[in-house]
């Protein structure tokens, strides 16, 4: 499950090229993830399944990116992993064949060798159902058929595959997602296009035709592809003949007349319309990229994710050899691909071609490690998330931040305020003096919030209407430290989940004893209670909302506006009544100790206990 108001993340990808990203993805557990896959695949196995049930796409892709969403975390996980990967053994004979479709038929696991016995046995009864009644769906249809299918070195996902599209009436889409509940996924996986069949070829500078996907991605000639094209029909023998005796032009004429477009899918269209975050993953580009691009071209040209980055290739494929890295920016945005960034590996052996500077066709290049430092032929998923990431939130001193302060009964302290704040070099935050003496400037403003809790009515406002990426609040009789403020926007940008972080006065025991003999000075009865009171709190806190806070006090709060933006009407005036919502309300909040410096003379106990009285009414 994702956490409420979760980073919308949507994935172009193929069958390999993204699995190191896709398992970095997994381990967010606020990236809300769909993939997006085109279904062209045509080799081996997949296209003798394409040919033996007509109409069918491919589903090699599929099978292996929900390989990538199952974990090896529980015995069944890792059984299904491997039962969808098995590959039949390349001399299977009738009676292997024979026997694992009865056992499909009958659940008589005595039919079965090692290793599907042992696999089979290790799912859930339910799940075991399921997956033998897509089996047993294929099978009956291959026992109709007027040809016999070639189950050699064939994937026993495939023919789950084969036998969900048979039951789901020969609807792929519904078919993807009967397979992706069966296993579980962890994150949408969604067809492309419509269930249009179509056949993916290619046309190369030198006139080569490629007339399917497996030789767009096989072994070729050095001249680059040029042309690719959706046929709703393969080219006939005549078609071939004419087509060998035409030049050039005339070949990608003949080729254009027949190409068709499929439209994109509602599935994919809602996830790209609702996308935070597009990633054009690495991959074989003509084949499992460059036709999801042309089919999303118009929802990809309004998408309003501000961050649409493609992630290069770390070598050369079949399909781009000769190509630069800078080509393979220039074939993705032709194709459709709306691109604000793109990163690139700083020892990727794909050259970078005329893409040396900073930025190259209105996108950003960012250069770093993106290889696995263990395995340099795939990419380090962790590192491109995190760059992906902070492209979208941008660091702590780009992020637009609001601090709000309000230390009771120290107006005079605003001069001190103000100097700490200039100096700690803000880029891009406005300070906002509640009933302090200051001259407003550009970064510094002044307010007249009255009452006990002046910051829930500002942290309403802010929530309406304002536009800061954070809101800081600082109130209290002390004074909080600024860098302070800074670490905890540094840790809130380092954990995407959060929506809050509270700085807590109390880890440390000379800091907590000195701010209560602070408060309280020589009224021993009062030093008593404050202690006790701080812990009584903590606990009703605790009952009330199953969360622990040291602290739940704290004048010293930071919000994240991202993780705040889905948020229902908050209708409560105390604060932490106004916290208990936002944890009922799915919002995940942190605590981080904090210097909280108090002064004698200053200190209001009566302003606190008041406070505290109106807090805890808040809770019951």
């Amino acid at each position: 499950m994702t956490a409420p108001g979760a980073t919308q993340l949507v994935l172009f990808c193929g069958g390999r090229g993204s699995a190191t990203i896709i398992r970095a993805l997994l381990r967010q557990t606020d990236i809300d993830l769909t993939l997006l896959v085109n279904a062209y695949d045509d080799g081996l196995s997949t296209g003798a399944l394409r040919n033996f049930i007509p109409g069918m796409l491919g589903p090699s892709d599929f099978r292996k990116n929900l390989s990538y969403l199952l974990g090896n975390y529980s015995n069944a996980q890792y059984a299904l992993r491997n039962l969808m990967e098995y590959r039949l053994p390349a001399a299977a004979d009738t009676r292997e064949i024979e026997k694992l479709a009865r056992f499909a038929r009958s659940n008589d696991a005595a039919l079965l060798d090692e290793p599907l016995k042992g696999w089979f046995a290790q799912l859930p009864v339910p799940l075991s159902t399921r997956l033998r009644a897509f089996l047993g769906r294929f099978f009956d249809h291959a026992a109709s058929a007027d040809t016999t299918f070639d189950y050699r070195d064939c994937s026993l996902g495939n023919l789950v595959f084969a036998g969900a599209y048979l039951q789901c009436g020969r609807d792929f889409n519904a078919a993807a997602a009967a397979v992706g509940d069966l296993v579980g996924s962890r994150a949408r996986l969604l067809n492309v296009s419509s269930e249009k069949n179509r056949v993916l070829v290619g046309l190369k500078q030198d006139g080569t035709y490629l007339s399917c996907e497996s030789e767009i991605v096989g072994p070729q000639s050095a001249p680059p592809i040029t042309n690719l094209y959706l046929l709703e029909q393969r080219l006939t023998d005549a078609d071939l003949h004419q087509l060998a005796e035409m030049d050039f032009s005339a070949k990608q004429a003949f080729l254009a007349a027949r190409d068709k477009t499929p439209a994109l899918s509602p599935e994919a269209a809602r996830a790209l319309a609702r996308a935070d975050i597009i990633l054009y993953g690495p991959g074989t580009q003509h084949s499992s990229l460059l036709p999801s691009y042309r089919i999303a071209r118009d929802a990809l040209a309004i998408a309003p994710a501000p961050v649409k980055a493609m992630v290069l290739n770390l070598d050369s494929d079949n399909d781009i050899q000769g190509l630069s890295a800078s080509d393979v920016v220039d074939l993705a945005l032709a194709h459709g691909a709306i691109i604000s960034h793109v990163l690139a590996d700083d020892r990727a052996r794909l050259s970078s071609g005329q893409m040396d500077a900073a930025t190259y066709r209105g996108t950003q290049i960012t250069r770093g490690a993106f290889a696995n430092p263990a395995q340099p032929q795939v990419h380090n998923g962790t590192a491109i998330i995190e760059t992906i990431l902070s492209a979208r939130s941008g660091t702590a001193g780009e992020a637009s931040v609001e601090i709000f302060v309000d230390i009771h009964n120290r107006s005079a302290a605003s001069d001190e305020l103000v100097e700490e704040f200039v100096e700690m070099g803000w880029k891009s935050a406005r300070l906002v003096l509640n009933r302090f003496e200051s001259s407003p400037s550009e970064t510094i403003a002044t307010a007249n919030r009255q009452g006990l809790f002046p910051e829930v009515d500002y942290f309403r406002d802010w929530l309406r209407s304002g536009t800061s990426d954070y809101l800081v609040l600082m109130t209290g009789d002390g004074a909080y430290r600024f860098r302070d403020v800074q670490t905890i926007i540094t840790l809130l940008q380092q954990q995407p989940s959060l929506g809050g972080v509270f700085g807590s006065r109390t880890q440390s025991r000379r800091q907590f004893i000195t701010s209560i003999q602070a408060a309280y000075g020589e009224n021993r009865l009062l030093y008593f209670l404050g202690k006790l009171a701080a812990f009584f709190l903590s606990f009703v806190f605790y009952l009330r909302t199953g969360v622990i806070f040291s602290d739940p006090l704290t004048g010293l709060r930071v919000f994240r506006r991202q993780r705040l933006a889905h948020l229902s009407a908050l209708d409560q005036t105390a604060p932490l009544a106004i916290v208990r919502q936002l944890i009922r309300q799915g919002v995940e909040v942190a605590e981080l100790p904090v210097i909280y410096r108090t002064y004698s003379g200053f200190t209001d106990p009566y302003w606190r206990i008041r406070r505290g009285l109106r807090n805890l009414a808040g809770l019951l």
